[in-house]
Parts: structure tokens; sequence; C-alpha cells
């Protein structure tokens, strides 16, 4: 949930908030902003619990009270309310918009744009054109720069505005480098919820690339990558055997060794972002990718001497792997991908189709492999819930079986069929 539905959720779950919110709503309305303050008078035991713990001052012999709208609102931040405004809180805890003077509110909208249209033409780019439109818009993500501006942190806005012009970067660059190049301070983007949203705006207009609301380590590190900004390229890492990679027309020459020697490579981001071409060492053959450290090493392990290519995510796509495996469809590759038979497992391997749907093949997905390797672990009615957002025919037999059984089976399990079907590839 966003700040603003876990406030509006928190506030309408405590009865003895409605007389509040309900004079919250008049001043608001009365003075066209959230400002002044509300007196409550012949206050409730309940009403003095809660205002006691919002405030973390003592209301128990108090038989009124001054609340300043401001100083609530204030109280959001460090909390899980964070970013929200006082006003949309109001109008989701009393169920109706706000009513405010006419004139006072469009002067202020007024205000807004021109606030906007002036970013816009300082730091002029596509970028922030597709931006300025989005806010305009009121686009759902939107709210971080209404919120900032209402506050009147016009110069955190500005930052963005700036960062944006600059984008995309014709050569990658490490974030705190693109953080101080923009603001003089590299960390001044380490956690700037603000970039973030602005960029899934950006993208989502120019290649109707869908945002997210709640977006994961790994989707921030790939939205910054697409506009050239490395978050993290050393921890970001995939563990290779049997596949060679080329630089400037020429095979690596440590890359040839590695396998000579029967070595596993862990490529971090930093030395994949460098490569022009990723092959199996056989150029026919086809590459295998599995999810689990364990299961890559046993394959590795009994397949060593054998010509054999295969690839080790370490669970959730970083983006080294998927870096890796854009690089492999490039050379019409066959990829086949084993995971974990649970929500999370099976969404990972139904993205991958969905990007690459005539390179990925789905390997040992059947309902009879997951009968197989059954655990005792139990899905919840949430995860549950993701396997609700699959359309592939190819798992559907084995999602409505999941579904029934509610229990998780993992790659561990499979890692003899694993080997069986790597050699029999091999000897094609």
């Amino acid at each position: 949930m966003s700040p603003k539905e876990e406030a509006v959720k928190y506030f309408k779950e405590r009865a003895g908030y409605s007389r509040i919110f309900l004079e919250f709503a008049k001043k608001i309305e009365s003075l066209g902003d959230v400002g002044g303050h509300v007196e409550l008078t012949k206050l409730t035991q309940e009403e003095r619990v809660l205002l006691r713990n919002w405030f973390q001052k003592d209301y128990s012999t108090q038989r009124t009270a001054k609340i300043s709208l401001k100083k609530f609102e204030e109280k959001f931040k460090g909390t899980k309310f964070d970013g929200a405004l006082l006003y949309e809180v109001v109008e989701g805890v009393i169920g109706r918009k706000l009513v405010y003077k006419k004139a006072e509110k469009n002067e202020m909208e007024r205000n807004k744009i021109h606030f906007f249209e002036e970013m816009a033409k300082t730091y002029s780019s596509e970028a922030t054109e597709f931006l300025t439109a989005s806010i305009y818009e009121k686009h759902p993500l939107h709210v971080g720069f209404t919120a900032a501006y209402n506050k009147g942190e016009l110069k955190e806005i500005e930052k963005v505005f700036h960062a944006l012009s600059l984008l995309p970067l014709k050569k990658h660059m490490r974030l705190p480098l693109f953080a101080e190049k923009v603001t003089g301070n590299p960390h001044e983007f380490d956690n700037d919820g603000r970039l973030i949203s602005a960029l899934q705006m950006v993208r989502e207009k120019k290649y109707e690339v869908p945002v997210q609301t709640s977006p994961n380590a790994e989707y921030i590190n790939q939205l910054l990558f697409d506009f050239g900004i490395l978050k993290d390229d050393i921890t970001n890492y995939v563990s290779v055997f049997g596949l060679m990679g080329e630089r400037g027309g020429r095979i690596l020459h440590s890359w040839v060794e590695s396998f000579k020697e029967k070595s596993v490579r862990n490529e971090p981001l930093r030395e994949v972002i460098k490569l022009d071409r990723v092959y199996p060492v056989h150029k026919n053959n086809p590459v295998f990718v599995v999810e689990n450290s364990g299961v890559f090493s046993s394959i590795v392990d009994e397949l060593e001497d054998l010509p054999i290519s295969i690839i080790c995510t370490h669970g959730q796509f970083k983006l080294a792997a998927i870096q890796i495996i854009k690089l492999l469809t490039e050379e019409s590759c066959q990829i086949y991908y084993s995971g974990d038979f649970d929500p999370e497992g099976i969404l990972m391997a139904y993205s991958l189709k969905q990007k690459y749907p005539e390179h990925i093949n789905y390997w040992r997905y059947s309902v009879k492999d997951y009968n197989k390797t059954l655990s005792n672990i139990e899905f919840s009615a949430a995860r549950l819930q993701k396997l609700e957002n699959i359309d592939d025919n190819d798992l559907k037999t084995l999602i409505n079986q999941m579904q029934k059984v509610k229990k998780a089976s993992y790659q561990e399990g499979q890692i003899k069929g694993l080997i069986k079907d790597v050699k029999e590839f091999n000897k094609c």
C-alpha cells in the first residue's frame, strides 16, 4: 500500500479519530490549505489516549485540546505514512473530496503549474518533458512531486529535473559519481524515491514499460541501468560455466582458460557490461540456466569434462544475469530454464519467457516433476495469489496443480534428472 493508503486505513480503524478528522476537514476547507489549529472540547478517554500516542504528550487531565494540522502532518515523517499528505488522508478518512475556496485553489494550481513549466524550460530535454506531462496528467507516481511542492521542497524537485536532463547517459556511470555530478553529494540519490518514480514515468512514456508502485532492488537496478546508471556493479554478479565472451571482436583469453581449467566464473556486472558477445563453448549447444547455486555446482561437478554451458542466477534475476541472457539471445541461443516450484520461481520463469519467447524453454516444469519433489512448505494465500498473474498455456496445468496442492517443490530434488537432461543434450 502507498503511504496515503496506509494512513487512511490506520485512522479509519480507530474510531477515536473520527471527530478529529471531521474538524481537520472543516479547517482545510476554510483555509484552502493544510494549516492552522482545531480545538476539541469535551475530550473522550479514547481521544486522550490517541492524542497522547500521536504527540507523545499527556492529555489525561485535559478537557480540551488545540491541535496544529501542520504538526499533526509532520508526525508522518519517519513512519510508514511518510510522503502522505494530510489533506489526502483526511479525504480518505471522511470518505469525500474536500471543497476548497475556489479562488485560492485555482491560484495554488496556477503557481504549481508555473513552477513545473519553469523546471521543464530550465532543464529542457525529452526526459523532463515526459516527466512534466506525467505530473500534469496526475500519473499515480506524481504524488511525490506534488507532496514535495506542497511542502516547499522545491530544491529537491529541481535535483530530479537536473538529473533527468542528463539522461540517458552515453556511457555507463556509477550512481555515486552521477549524484556527485548533479548535486555535489555522491549519496544524494542513494534512496531517492522521487528519482526512481521519475525514471519510471519517463520510461513508461517512451517505451510503454509498466511502472511498479513498490519496486524491488533488482527492478531499480535494471531501471537505473536502462538510463546508463550503475547502482551496484561488483556484488551484482552471475555464475557461468562453459561460456565464451568477446570484447572488441576478440575472444577473452581468461574465459577460454577458465573452461580449460574446468573453473566456474563469477562475473560481476562491472565486467559483463564490457562484453560484446557471449555464446556457448560449443556454439550449437543450448545454454542451461538454474536458479540455485547448489544445483549449479552439482551439475558442474558431475559434467565438468563435457562441453556444457550453464548459468546460475542465484535466486531472483540480478542485472548481470539478465545482461548475459540478453547477449545469448542475440546469438540465437536456445536457453533452458529451471527453477523452484513456488509462486516466485514460476513468476521468474514466466517473466523470462515473456521477455524472450523465441529463446527461452521451460525445463522440467511438468506436473510429474512437481509432484515428485514435494516439500512440506505450504503456500500462504498471498503467495498463491501471485500465480493468478500468469497467463501461459505451457504452465496452466502445473499452476492448477500447485493451487490444488498448495505446497512448494524445490529444484534441489531434481538434480539427477537435470544432470541426465544436460548429458542427453550434449550427445545431440
